[in-house]
């Protein structure tokens, strides 16, 4: 009694790709680049302000080194804060990358799903939805396929931490982001607090990179088609199976 849950045509993987990869090449374009000369934009902003002082300078009222002093403040105030923004919207890249990500993905299963009646009505459609990530883990490995197997799994289970930990600050993913992938909450340095919180948290250009190859070896990995043995019952999460039971009273009345 095999039947089929899925098929991923190779359009569809190729569309979903491809439509990854624009996000990805056009945020660091038209996003991520506005960043690159942080620096020289702080010594121009220094410049600028000294430079506005100087038109009211008076040597009898003013104290020359107390101005170049206040300039170099503006600068540097300049650079931290162009320096947080850069982090934010780097942050905001990969969250948008990986929700877009997550909801296809889920889009994909709840219409495919529908013809072995795996997802038969609303009830256990919304529960697909609704589901958190391990839940969906756990959907997918009762039908057969262990996503944490996929090349690149590590980089994509770490963009999650991270996406939390970015909408949510201090919490559980942080916790198991220190644990399972320290490098993005460094312990050490002269800026890491006693007790780190998500401004800890660190993310580079270099994992924004990482991130969007393991999207991709995602959707390369997953298998054109996926059969598995209706006789078989599955051990489904509760909030699948609850909406399974829903469905099946709704369909009887």
């Amino acid at each position: 009694m095999n039947r089929t849950v899925f098929q991923l045509t190779e359009p569809e993987r190729n569309d979903a790709v491809a439509e990854h990869r624009f996000y990805v090449e056009e945020a660091k374009k038209r996003l991520l680049s506005q960043f690159e000369n942080i620096s020289v934009e702080a010594d121009q902003a220094e410049q600028s302000h000294w430079d506005a002082s100087g038109q009211f300078f008076d040597p009898e009222c003013h104290d020359e080194g107390s101005l170049a002093e206040a300039a170099r403040d503006h600068g540097i105030v300049f650079y931290q804060l162009l320096t947080e923004m850069h982090g934010r919207t780097r942050l905001s890249v990969v969250a948008g990358m990986y929700h877009h990500w997550d909801k296809r993905l889920r889009r994909f299963l709840v219409r495919e799903m529908r013809w072995p009646g795996l997802v038969p009505g609303e009830h256990t459609r919304r529960a697909l939805w609704k589901i958190d990530s391990a839940k969906l883990e756990a959907f997918l490995l009762a039908l057969g396929i262990d996503v944490r197997a996929f090349p690149r799994f590590k980089r994509l289970d770490a963009m999650r931490l991270v996406v939390n930990v970015f909408k949510h600050g201090e919490g559980k993913a942080l916790d198991n982001l220190r644990q399972l992938y320290p490098e993005f909450v460094p312990l050490t340095g002269p800026h890491v607090p006693n007790v780190p919180d998500d401004t800890a948290m660190v993310v580079t250009d270099a994992h924004v990179e990482e991130f969007a190859d393991a999207i991709e070896a995602f959707w390369r990995a997953l298998p054109t088609e996926l059969v598995f043995d209706a006789s078989v019952e599955l051990n489904l999460p509760d909030e699948i199976a609850k909406g399974h039971r829903k469905d099946a009273e709704a369909a009887a009345r």
